[in-house]
Order: C-alpha cells, then structure tokens, then sequence
C-alpha cells in the first residue's frame, strides 16, 4: 500500500520532482567529474609538480555538496509545506507518522537514486570533456582520454547517499512535529493578518531601502570609507573591515527589503484604488502580498546567493586577468639574470638546438639610502628611511626598447624622478609618495610622477622600490652600491624543455647579500649600504638601529612565470566557473519549485476566474505578472549588488578584466530569464489543469 501511495504521489507531483530531479542529476555531474580529475593520473602527474590539483578539486567538491545539501533541504520543505493536507489526511484516516516519514523517505530515495545513478552516466560520459576544459584552461598539452574512476563513483554515491540521509531525518523530524490541528488554523491567522500592516513594518520597510543605498554609496566611496576606518582605532585592519561593513549592510538591507519594504510597496498600491479595480489588479495585488509574506525570506537568501554567485564567477576571471598581468610585472623579457650568474645562463641557452639570444640589455642599478614620505590610507605621511634602487633614464630608455609594458617617461629637470613601486600595480588607490625623496650627502630628488613597476621580480633588486632619473643626476649619486641585471628575449622552438634544463642547471638562489643602516638625524641621512656586514665597526655610531641584511634572487624566466601562473589561476577559474553556474541554477530553481507551489495553491481561485468568464489571455497576463515579482527583484537586486562588490574589488585590485566580470552579470540575466519564461509557461498549465 504504501508503495502504491509513493508512485500516485510520484505523479502528482511530477513537474516538482522533474525540476529537483535535474538540478540533483547536475550536481552529481559536476561533483562525480570535480571527484574523478583527482584520479586523473595522466593529467595530475602533468601538473603536481608546480600545484596541487586535489586540493582545489577537492575543496569545490565540498561547496557542491554544501550547495547542494542546502538546495534538497529547501526543496524538501516546499514539498511539505504544498503537501499539508495529504499529511493531516494521512493521519485522518490512520497511518501512523513513521509509515508517513517512510513514504516520504522512500520517495526521497527514489528520486535521489535516480538522479544519483543519471549524474554518475553522464559524468561518465562528460567527464573527458570536463578534463579537456581544465586542460585548456591550464594550458595544458596532455591527452585527455576516456576513462571510468570506480574511486570517484564510489566517493560521489557515498556523498549524495549521506545527503539523502540528512534530508531524510529532516522530514522525519517536520513531519512528527506536524499537527492536523495545523491545517486551518495557520490559514486562518494569515488571512485575518494579511492586509495589517504595523508602524515597525512600515519603519523596518523604510530601513532596507536606506541600508541598501548607504551600502552603495559606501561601496562608491569606498577608499574614503576605509580610510576613515583606518584612522580609528582599528588602523590598518579597516583595509579588510571596510568591504566586510558594506558587505553586512548590504545583507541586512536586502533581508528587510524582500520581508518587509516589499510588502510595503504592494499594500502602498493596494490604496489607490483607480488602481486597485482596474482589470485583475485587485486580484494580482492580493495574491503578490500573500506571496511575498510567504516567501520573503526565501527571495532574500536567493538574491544574497546570486550575489556571491556572481562575484564568485567575476572575481575568478578577475583573478584570472591580474594572474597574468603579474607575469608581465615579475618576467617582463624571457630572462632577467644577475651578474654572477648570466654566463651560467647562456651557456644552457647556446647549447639547446634552434634557441638563440635575440635581444639583450644591461640594466645598471645604484642601491642607496634615502628618507621618503609614503601614505598607506592614511592622511599622516609616515617617515621611511630605507635603500632605493636608482636607474638613469637613458638605460630605461633601453630597456623599454625590448620591454613592452614599460611606458615612456620624460624628465622636464635634473632633480625630477618617477618612482616604479609594485604596490602600485595592485593597491594605487591607497599608497601615496611624497613630493620629494633625500639622499645622503644633501641631494634632494623630486618626485614627478608614480607608476606601476614592470622592471621584473622586486627580488632581483633586493625588493626595494626603484626610481628613474636624469642621467646627470644619477652619475652624481656615489653612495651605496652599484649591481647589474641582464635583461634579455629569446627565440626557441620548445621553451618548456628549456625552462626545464634550465632549472635543473642553474637553481633559483638568493645571491650577493647587502647590508644597510639608515638613520634620519640632525635633517640628514646618515647610514650606509655595502656588500659586507660592517656592524662591528658601526656599534657605538648607530646604537638605535641594527645592521639589516637582504638578499638577491638570481634570475627569473618568463616562462615558468608563466606556466606556474597559467596552471594555477586557470585551476582557480575553471573550479569557481562551475560553482557559479550552479549556484545560479540552484537558486533558480528554488524559485521554480517555490511558484510551483504556489500554482498549486492559487488553483481554486484561477478555476473560479474561469467560471466568472474571465478570458485566459488575461489570466495568463496576471501569471506573468505574479511571476515577474518573484523573478525580477532577486535578480536585479542580485545584479546590483554583484557589480558594486566588483567596483569595490577593482578599487582594491586594479585590473584590465573586469569587463569579464560584468558579462557574468549578463549570464545570470540570461540564467534567470529562462526559468521566468518557463515557471511562467509551466505554472499556467498547471492553473489550466493540464500539468498531468
């Protein structure tokens, strides 16, 4: 009997199920083929030795099932929220509640089962092109070959068959706590509640609009505001509190907007009443306020999720972008290499076949003392005393000719410098130099403009920022030490296999130590920097500072920069790609089963409009326009939010990609229009009778 009860009720509800059926079979899909790349020995061993891909495909197995595991529960609750009725009749006509929580667990199982093995199909199936898209992503050159993990489907039944087990105890639970009593009693207190409205709800309706907005013009001014954090007592943490606040606001905000500002716009309306009689909008209006007390928690989670949805899916291909460029930061030419060790370098270069030298050039540094102002988002300018590397402006100039991010730059007098600092390449928008730079023995330099460092890796010049100069100026300048960098382009018919006899030749190694100490006193630089420790001597002169030691890297390669980077953030954005696109579809989802629901209940009064004569093209515009309510906010809202959370990341992080990100925005758009139309198209005929 009880299996009897399962199939009918199977049928009943098949357009529910079909929709929790598709999203569950593209979970496993996903996850089976996130399980079954870590057993991909021919494309692991390819990478494990620059990074580990198991914990990346490991950890978006994990989200998957969180996403997924929170999906089935609000699933499960729909579900037994529209079946009310059939569980008071249940227990009506004698089934005891642990024969109801076994229907339902047999009907979970069934389903989950069904979709578990069709996931792990067409895993199967899927899985060698899941493998060729993180390949490509990668840069990867490896075969991608078809293969069944046993491991994987092992791992992925065993997840899922745990899932089914939480949602399972889940129902059990609702279900013993479900009273007959429950049927009319929760209708009726809605009904008599649903056109008050209180002063708080008014308040609280007013406020989400009002945290919605600060949180804007927060995410606008968002350097300003963490500036001012700054200057509080929490200091440097407000870099990092300043995006979090907004983040919260913006939460908050959206929470009372769909439970309460919502309902208010609605009830607001409702009283105007030229309005209100005009065609179905008596009746359109009725039924939007009972749904949106029904589900505005619901549309708030659901716009929170798109959100992160989409900056997950911007900022990975945000990432992606400033990955790369990073390369053009730290390996602008194929090779940078310190003195000592370039004759090692060329001599692994000469002696592989069709690879030759095509263009080189020296770079002479000077690595000096100075005392400079830098603001790090705060308006106090803090006093730095630290070595400088300086460079003329004539070897610049040279290297520019073989360095294609390096821009032009013109010094209009002797004393004129442009600072080339890292920092700028990600953080310009919180650092700050002063107007002038003092070296020892009275030069003063200043500072005309800041720009992006694309010198090469910091490390090669001790990490120390670097500035251009006149080449008058700099052969004036005989404190410090001077060092030289070659910097040259190669022409090679396999840089892999090159990089690779390279590294085993020539290991990466710190070289060439500096020591330095610097003292601001009596308005001058006092101090030194010398290739030899000289504290013992300099004890009793500098008693308030100690010697500092650094050391050089002694050479980088543009292509393992490149490969390393490549690998890593194509991992990065294939693993978060797949986690927003089904996030996106979850959520979707979650508002299909919601109306479904919904058409279910609403099924009386659309049969009575029909008896009242009421044309179907006019009940069909009024579905639509039901649906474009519970559609449309989530999704304009989630926009909003999304594209104000990359504004605030491109202010943190500069890039060139964040148009990338945008396009997400139009994905969800596109997502999102879709399951409008078709909830839209699907829940008039259910009104229409002809959903089974």
């Amino acid at each position: 009997m009880i299996f009897n009860l399962s199939w009918k009720n199977f049928k009943g509800q098949f357009l529910n199920y079909l929709v929790y059926f598709v999203s569950m079979t593209f979970a496993v899909v996903v996850y089976y083929c996130f399980s079954a790349i870590t057993y991909n020995r021919n494309l692991t061993n390819r990478v494990e030795q620059e990074i580990h891909i198991d914990g990346a495909m490991n950890l978006g197995g994990i989200l998957v099932v969180i996403m997924i595991l929170g999906f089935m529960f609000a699933a499960n609750h729909f579900f037994l929220l529209k079946r009310g009725k059939e569980i008071g009749l249940y227990q009506l006509i004698g089934m005891r509640k642990e024969q109801i929580s076994f229907l339902f667990f047999i009907e979970t199982v069934i389903l989950g089962a069904l979709s578990l093995i069709t996931g792990i199909i067409l895993g199967i199936i899927f899985s060698k092109l899941f493998s060729m898209i993180l390949a490509k992503a990668m840069f990867l050159q490896v075969e991608s070959l078809f293969y069944i993990s046993i491991p994987s489907m092992i791992q992925t039944s065993i997840a899922f068959a745990f899932m089914l087990l939480a949602v399972s105890l889940r129902s059990s639970w609702l279900i013993y706590r479900y009273q007959v009593s429950d049927l009319l009693s929760k209708k009726r207190k809605k009904t008599a509640e649903i056109d008050k409205v209180s002063t708080l709800s008014i308040c609280l309706g007013i406020l989400g609009v009002v945290l919605i907005l600060i949180g804007y013009i927060l995410s606008y001014n968002v350097i300003p505001f963490a500036t001012f954090l700054m200057r509080t007592a929490f200091g440097f943490a407000g870099f990092l509190i300043a995006p979090i606040a907004i983040m919260f606001i913006c939460m908050l905000g959206t929470y009372l907007f769909f439970k309460y500002t919502m309902y208010l716009v609605v009830y607001l309306l409702g009283k105007n009443k030229s309005n209100y009689y005009r065609n179905l909008n008596m009746l359109a209006l009725g039924n939007t306020k009972v749904h949106i007390k029904r589900v505005g928690t619901t549309l708030s989670f659901v716009t929170i999720f798109i959100a992160i949805a989409l900056g997950m899916i911007g900022g990975a291909a945000s990432l992606y972008t400033i990955g790369m460029n990073s390369v053009n930061i730290t390996a602008p030419t194929d090779f940078i290499v310190a003195e000592t060790d370039f004759k090692k370098v060329t001599q692994v270069i000469e002696k592989e076949p069709d690879t030759s030298i095509n263009s080189s050039v020296t770079l002479n540094y000077k690595l000096t003392g100075s005392q400079f102002h830098l603001k790090i988002g705060q308006e106090v300018n803090e006093n730095n005393v630290s070595p400088i590397n300086i460079l003329s402006l004539s070897n610049y100039r040279e290297f520019q000719k073989i360095n294609p991010y390096l821009k032009k730059i013109d010094l209009a007098n002797k004393q004129d410098i442009v600072i080339l600092d890292s920092i700028q390449n990600i953080l310009g928008g919180f650092i700050q130099y002063g107007s002038e730079f003092l070296l020892p023995d009275g030069i003063k330099l200043n500072v005309s403009d800041v720009r992006p460092d694309y010198l090469g890796q910091e490390l090669l010049r001790y990490n120390f920022p670097t500035v251009v100069l006149s080449d008058e100026q700099f052969d004036e300048i005989h404190s410090g030490i001077s060092y030289k960098l070659m910097a040259f382009n190669i022409t090679a018919k396999d840089e892999e296999a090159l990089a690779n006899k390279l590294s085993e030749s020539v290991k990466p190694k710190w070289i060439s130590p500096i020591f330095y100490q610097y003292q601001w006193r009596d308005n001058q630089l006092e101090g030194y920097t010398s290739s030899t420790s000289q504290q013992a001597e300099k004890d009793q002169e500098f008693s308030e500072e100690s010697e500092q030691e650094y050391w050089q890297l002694n050479y980088t390669s543009r292509f393992s920069e490149l490969s390393y980077e490549r690998r890593e953030m194509g991992l990065f954005i294939y693993v978060a790609m797949f986690l927003g696109v089904l996030a996106l579809i979850i959520t979707g989802s979650i508002l299909m089963l919601q109306q479904f629901s919904e058409a279910e209940r609403e099924k009386e009064h659309y049969d009575l409009l029909k008896k009242m004569g009421v044309p179907k093209q006019e009940i069909t515009k009024l579905v639509y326009q039901q649906n474009s309510i519970i559609f449309f906010p989530p999704m304009i809202i989630g926009v909003l939010h999304a594209a104000f959370a990359i504004y605030v990341f491109s202010k943190f992080i500069t890039s060139s990609g964040y148009w990338l990100a945008y396009l997400s925005c139009g994905l969800l758009i596109l997502i999102y229009l879709a399951y409008y139309f078709l909830t839209s198209a699907i829940y008039s005929r259910i009104i229409q009778g002809k959903d089974r």
